[in-house]
Order: C-alpha cells, then sequence, then structure tokens
C-alpha cells in the first residue's frame, strides 16, 4: 500500500462515528480506558472543539483533535491518532505535513494574538513530539502530573467502606461559588497549584471563575477543604464509560497527605452511590510525593485492586506566535 494519492482535512461528522472508532483502535489508547467512544459526539458539537479528519483518497487515515479552552486563551492540542495499517507507506510523514495547513484553515482564524498552544502527553511516547519538531519548534515543559489505576466491584467495595474509619480523615465540602475567594491567587495557587492551574480528567485549564462555572455546570463532583482564608486542597470526580468499563476520575490537587485521602474516600463514596459493577478509578496527583500515599491508601486500606498502568504525564506549552510563524514557513503542498 502506498502513501500517494490526495491529502484532504476537513471537520468530523456525527455520521463519522464508526468510521473513526475503528481506526482509533480505542482497545489500546489509555491501556483500554479510552474516553472517545463515549465523548466523540460532545466533541462534534462543541463549537470549541475541531475534530479534524485527515483522508487520502476519500479513507481515513488520521486524525487530530484541538480545544479551545480558558476563553480561547489557551489551544489544546487534545488528541491525535493514525491509522496503523498505513505504517511504513510514507502517509504517517504525510500527515505531519497537512498540519500546517489544517492550523491555518481551523485555528489561527480562531486565535488570539497571545493564545497558547498546549498538549499533554508522555513524553518518551508522543508523536507530536515529532510533528512539534517538523513544524520548527519546541514546546517548553510547564508541569506534570501523576495517574494510578485502582479497580473494585461497587457492592464489594460498599462492603469494605462500612466497616473502614474515616473520622481520622479532615473534612471536605462540595464547591460552591463563595468558595472560589480561598482558591484563586495567591493564596493557594502560589501553594498548591503551578501557575494557577488545575488538571481535570488531565486537561490543563486556568483555575478561575468563568472555568469554575464551566465545571459545574458539566457535573463534575468538586470538593474542598473548609480551610480559611486559603485552602489547602481542590480535587475533581467524573465519570465515563470505556472499552474496558465505567472509569471514574479522581483528579486531586493537594500537598497534604491526610487531605489526599480525604478527597479519595469522598470521591469513592460517591461513585458508589452512582454506580453499579466494576469501576476503575483514575486517580491523578500533582505532587510526586503523594503516589505512595495514593497507592498504599487505595489498595491497602480501601483494599481496590492496583492496576500497574502508572503514568506521568508532562504538560507542554508555547506561543502561538511562534507556531504561526512555522505554519506559514512550511505550507503543505496538498
Amino acid at each position: 500500500m502506498m502513501g500517494g494519492g490526495e491529502l484532504t482535512v476537513r471537520e468530523a461528522k456525527h455520521t463519522d462515528f464508526e468510521a473513526v472508532m475503528k481506526m482509533a483502535c480505542p482497545d489500546n489508547f489509555r491501556d483500554g480506558f479510552d474516553y472517545l467512544p463515549a465523548k466523540f459526539h460532545q466533541y462534534v458539537d462543541d463549537p470549541d472543539v475541531f475534530f479534524i479528519l485527515i483522508e487520502l483518497e476519500h479513507s481515513l487515515v488520521g486524525f487530530n483533535v484541538y480545544w479551545f479552552i480558558d476563553d480561547g486563551d489557551s489551544l489544546l492540542g487534545k488528541n491525535g491518532r493514525q491509522d496503523p495499517k498505513y505504517k511504513g507507506t510514507g502517509t504517517y510523514g504525510r500527515i505531519r505535513q497537512a498540519l500546517p495547513m489544517i492550523f491555518q484553515k481551523f485555528l489561527l482564524p480562531r486565535c488570539k494574538p497571545t493564545t497558547l498552544l498546549q498538549t499533554v502527553g508522555e513524553g518518551h511516547r508522543m508523536e507530536l513530539h515529532k510533528v512539534l519538531k517538523y513544524m520548527g519548534f519546541w514546546g517548553k515543559e510547564e508541569s506534570s502530573f501523576h495517574v494510578l489505576y485502582f479497580q473494585s466491584d461497587v457492592s464489594a467495595l460498599r462492603s469494605s467502606l462500612t466497616s473502614h474509619n474515616t473520622t481520622h480523615l479532615p473534612p471536605l465540602t462540595p464547591y460552591q461559588p463563595p468558595d472560589l475567594h480561598r482558591l484563586l491567587p495567591p493564596a493557594f495557587s502560589a501553594a498548591v497549584l503551578s501557575e494557577g492551574r488545575v488538571f481535570v480528567d488531565w486537561d490543563p485549564y486556568k483555575l478561575s471563575e468563568s472555568n469554575m462555572k464551566k465545571f459545574v455546570t458539566a457535573g463534575y463532583y468538586i470538593l474542598v477543604d473548609p480551610t480559611e482564608p486559603a485552602a489547602k486542597s481542590l480535587s475533581f470526580g467524573g465519570s465515563y464509560m470505556t472499552p474496558r468499563g465505567r472509569v471514574y476520575h479522581i483528579d486531586i490537587h493537594c500537598k497534604d497527605e491526610a487531605l489526599c485521602k480525604a478527597h479519595i474516600m469522598n470521591h469513592v463514596e460517591n461513585a458508589c452511590r452512582q454506580y453499579k459493577g466494576m469501576i476503575t478509578f483514575c486517580v491523578m496527583v500533582i505532587d510526586q510525593a503523594l503516589k505512595i500515599t495514593v497507592l498504599k491508601y487505595c489498595a491497602g486500606d480501601l483494599t481496590l485492586s492496583y492496576l500497574p498502568h502508572d503514568h506521568t504525564y508532562t504538560l507542554y506549552q508555547t506561543d502561538l506566535a511562534s507556531m504561526a510563524k512555522a505554519a506559514a514557513g512550511n505550507k503543505s503542498k496538498y
């Protein structure tokens, strides 16, 4: 199979679902806990998301997903995949060559002069590294976070929780808008967060009033400790179905062991209230020192089954002016 022929790009439609899933290999992405089947239609409908399909002679060979976040201040390279059957045909190189055209046709018209380009991934595995090098720039490492996987059947977990003593854990409350003053810079943000940024289901956002409103509207279960004058912890929880069953993500932003345990416990209890059957908990912490705490508490105290899928992800960032300059100098012929 050759990589010749006409290469075209367009935005995805709802009717592309089957073709995208067939090509996307969701059983392999994120260790099989792929969010794309659950979120594809949401992405297609969202005006801030550009789901770009790359086709060769009308056959889907790859796609890239971009997301304008922080009221357009940032453009997140959310996802990108290529059909493995084209490996070694020269098509992958042509897909990378099409990236400047994608930026110029779909993305740059929506960007502000100050928009930042961001992407999150494991540095040693990211295909985007090759793409960004081709484009003529390399993003700066901004911050990292760590993810551990645990699993349990809800009925067994409920039985375990009834005998678990939680009186030693610090109190947490569901987030309310008046809590915002305890989270914004300089207090909580300076002490806990990297540059005032939170990760929600692994995506980076500025900690701002508008984003917190969006998180509430989206239905995330948000918890904060009642400490005054500044909070010491913040977490987000949410769930969706994947090829390997239900996932519940727990995104913890703190540096205190007891608070970390309290956030885990509250989210596990919330999951048990809402769902049945097997659940996989993806526990994210921004402080590497808390990884052992998470492992011991989840696998030991809560008796969750530990899955050996630990990952460390890094946020890369560059200014869009550099991106636009590189794109102008590498126009695709397609």
